[in-house]
């Protein structure tokens, strides 16, 4: 694993105070309800370019239901375990492992409006001795 400093990579609300790294996925805006969001985490912020997985803070602000965020290699099918939830008004955060997808990117699907906020804060080169995979529920205490 290499770490880095941590760095904003995605922050969708708009003014002062809300930049990231690099220009990039800035001010875009809420993400809508059954949305997925695609997110470039190679080449910026001190990640490779063949980076297999990334370290993420993944956060739901002000989200407008109740709802969860699924962090997924972009070009895989979207798994059905959640890696944060969220409840309205609410802000979560959540440290997420994430295997990079398809042009170095990450998806993010919000089942419920609300505005996203990611950090990267290392990543794991190709070839590197965590093996990730796509997630999985593991136990599900509702009917």
């Amino acid at each position: 694993m290499q770490s880095i400093v941590p760095a904003r990579a995605l922050e969708s609300r708009t003014g002062s105070g809300h930049e990231t790294v690099d220009g990039l996925f800035e001010g875009v805006g809420r993400r809508g309800a059954g949305s997925v969001t695609e997110l470039q985490v190679t080449d910026r912020a001190g990640v490779a370019a063949d980076a297999s997985a990334v370290v993420l803070n993944v956060t739901a602000v002000n989200p407008s239901a109740a709802g969860f965020v699924t962090v997924f290699p972009c070009g895989s099918s979207q798994p059905t375990a959640s890696n944060l939830n969220y409840v309205p008004g609410s802000v979560v955060p959540n440290a997420v492992i994430a295997k990079v997808g398809d042009d170095g990117n990450v998806c993010l699907f919000t089942s419920a409006e609300t505005h996203l906020v990611v950090d990267i804060n290392a990543w794991f080169p190709d070839g590197a001795s965590l093996q990730s995979i796509v997630p999985a529920r593991a136990l599900e205490s509702r009917t």
